[in-house]
């Protein structure tokens, strides 16, 4: 049924946006003469140059080099599959039959059954050759070591991975990913790989837990690696060639906006040619090994705190990384002062379990993060940064506005990413930035709240996520905040207001620390209360021109309809179908009788 399935929903595409590209039309790892294309069979036939007269049910005339699956498919693989020809392997699917859009979350999986990785990339040429994967998971094999060099991916060309979840990879080198990085043509031909909006989750190995390359040939944005095993997560054998002629800051290979959480060794090495900005190093059982000896190798605008006592690891004597403007300890020694770093003496850093929901600012007032935390909709997660009540202003702590965007003069200087990891852009008006991969953004627009609710019910629901990375200000604040309540009411958490927007008011509000609403009606009416609640929250607080953040909210309210009939009874199935024809013939037989 589900090889049907996919053959139904993909054939829906074929007339029109994807009549060029090759769609799998089966999971079943195969390769056998027959009408079906398999992703075996699809990516021989644009190895063996795409013959005009197809292959094994995949391809033909002026097909393209791009492969699409079916969302949410399994395609379990007896062996691994070589990859020897550029081109594109990608996830379809239409908006109306997915709960939501967000990359990420419809992938296609690609899981090894056999003791093999699952992509090896290398067409045994000199020349590189492009590949794509977009919104496709990859599953390992489930063994001590599915293959010596890389669990999932080897790679010796030029690839790009976007939207992918790679888990459960085991190697001796690279549990996900292996890249060669080198080749005996120099530089300009050697292989890399370009990660983009990615999660690298549960992989292992002897050395790179995630990734081991080569050389620094990476260029790794907006993603996680989360709970991998090995003394070092991402791990760079050689430094670039040549990196003594390099102009500081070299980003060409860099690790930006991601973040690195639980993971059982270091979070990488650093080597001259790298660059590691505006990441979150937290909770794993090292930050970062330095390993620079030209000065051309850097950690900027970064968070590495809770990695146990070695937040930072020096390689050799004479090291020479730079690093500037990050929140760490005292073991990261060459965090010179001029540099804009901050050494953190504190013990506390996530107001809450290691993952899961934020204690409110009554019930953890010194913490910095909030636990790692998957949002609703949202493909990767992230530990968000805390505004507490003892800062006394936007400056005050030791991630919040510390990052500069323009150049202060410091010859170290390293500018915060255009982007953090969610994509969320930093203010190109704004000269101050946050360190780490994310930052504290108000939004400017936030969708309506609400809920429908029948007689007799009270409306409940949650508007802490409206609020964009921000928590709402205890009550006991509110006086010191924003003054005395304008009708001289006791405030409630967030220095509630409530304005009616296009009705009087029906019913009674009520709000607590952690957002949730509670809505009650004044009476049995039958219609629609629509009104404004404003909110103080953390980041708004410091606002000089308005603290509040307003929320439209519409809760419809009707009868219960609800009535069991004593007299009438339905009957579904066959019964109720030969019911019906029962009675029309009858209708039909009246009729005839006139």
């Amino acid at each position: 049924m589900l090889k049907r399935s996919i053959v139904a929903g993909l054939l829906c595409f074929a007339g029109h946006a994807y009549s060029a590209e090759i769609l799998v039309t089966t999971t079943e790892d195969k390769d056998a003469d027959d009408k079906e294309c398999s992703l075996r069979e699809a990516i021989q036939y644009i190895n063996s140059g795409m013959p005009e007269a197809g292959y094994h049910g995949c391809g033909g005339k002026d097909a393209s080099a791009i492969i699409l699956l079916k969302n949410k498919a399994v395609y379990k693989l007896n062996s691994r599959l070589d990859i020897k020809a550029a081109m594109t392997i990608r996830t379809i699917y239409e908006s109306t039959e997915v709960d939501s859009t967000t990359p990420g979350l419809n992938n296609a999986l690609l899981q090894m059954a056999a003791k093999d990785q699952i992509l090896h990339i290398d067409n045994n040429d000199k020349a590189l050759i492009a590949v794509n994967l977009q919104e496709v998971s990859l599953q390992g094999c489930g063994e001590s070591v599915c293959a010596a060099q890389g669990g999932l991916i080897y790679n010796n060309e030029t690839l790009k991975l976007q939207s992918m979840s790679l888990k459960d990879g085991q190697a001796d080198f690279g549990g996900a990913i292996y890249n060669v990085g080198f080749s005996s043509e120099g530089v300009s031909s050697a292989s890399t790989v370009q990660i983009y909006n990615s999660l690298f989750e549960n992989n292992k190995a002897g050395q790179g837990a995630a990734i081991y390359t080569q050389a620094p040939s990476l260029n790794i944005t907006s993603s996680v690696f989360k709970g991998n095993t090995g003394p070092i997560a991402i791990y760079t054998q050689n430094a670039l060639a040549d990196a003594d002629k390099l102009v500081f800051p070299y980003k060409t290979h860099a690790i930006v906006s991601s973040t690195f959480f639980k993971n059982s060794g270091f979070a990488a090495n650093l080597k001259d040619g790298m660059g590691f900005n505006n990441l979150s190093i937290i909770k794993n059982g090292g930050g970062v090994v330095l390993d620079v000896l030209t000065g051309q190798g850097f950690v900027a605008n970064s968070i590495i705190l809770g990695n146990g006592q070695q937040n930072c690891s020096t390689a050799a004597a004479g090291d020479k990384s730079v690093l500037f403007n990050n929140a760490l300890t005292a073991e990261c020694s060459n965090a010179a002062a001029a540099n804009n770093n901050t050494v953190w003496t504190d013990s506390h850093f996530i107001a809450g379990p290691d993952e899961g929901l934020c204690k409110n600012l009554v019930e953890d007032q010194n913490s910095l993060l909030c636990p790692y935390a998957v949002p609703k909709n949202s493909f990767l997660g992230y530990l968000r940064p805390r505004s507490l009540l003892s800062y006394t202003d936007i400056f005050a702590g030791p991630i919040l506005n510390k990052g500069q965007s323009e150049a202060n003069g410091n010859t170290n200087f390293v500018a915060c990413e255009g982007a953090d990891q969610r994509g969320k852009l930093r203010d190109a008006d704004n000269l101050w930035c946050d360190r780490g991969a994310i930052e504290i953004v108000v939004p400017d627009t936030i969708p309506l709240n609400g809920q429908d609710i029948k007689q007799g019910q009270i409306a409940q629901f949650n508007i802490l996520e409206s609020l964009g990375d921000s928590d709402l200000i205890p009550k006991e604040q509110c006086n010191n905040i924003v003054g005395a309540h304008p009708k001289g009411e006791a405030w409630q958490d967030g220095c509630l207001l409530i304005k009616q927007t296009e009705t009087d008011s029906k019913g009674k509000t009520v709000l607590n620390l952690n957002g949730d609403l509670e809505y009650t009606p004044n009476g049995a009416w039958h219609g629609a209360d629509i009104f404004e609640i404003q909110v103080v929250t953390s980041s708004k607080r410091f606002n000089t021109v308005n603290k509040y953040i307003s929320v439209k909210v519409r809760i419809h309210q009707k009868p219960d309809n609800t009535v069991e009939s004593k007299t009438v009874k339905t009957s579904g199935g066959a019964l109720g179908f030969l019911s019906v024809a029962g009675l029309l013939g009858l209708i039909g037989l009246r009729r005839l009788k006139k």
